[in-house]
């Protein structure tokens, strides 16, 4: 399993990939689901995952800024956003 972690601000957006995830990927598992850059960063720190679905424009903090926090890398991204 491909454990993962999705960041985004958007309930309605969450939701949609939650359901696209389970109906075409049943190996990544969705261990968290955060509506802030700031929960995300702490449940990246605590949770270790293996892949990040990122949104880019939220609130507070960019997808951008969250990964500049966070220093090294050790996961996989896929950047979620509805934005140019």
């Amino acid at each position: 399993m491909i454990r993962s972690i999705i960041i985004d601000d958007e309930q309605h957006c969450v939701k949609s990939l939650v359901k696209d995830l389970e109906q075409h990927c049943p190996s990544i598992e969705i261990i968290e689901k955060c509506n802030t850059a700031k929960e995300g960063i702490m449940a990246i720190k605590k949770l270790q995952p293996d892949l990040l679905f990122l949104d880019v424009e939220m609130p507070w903090m960019n997808g951008f800024e969250l990964l500049e926090i966070l220093g090294d890398i050790n996961f996989s991204i896929i950047f979620t956003t509805a934005h140019d």
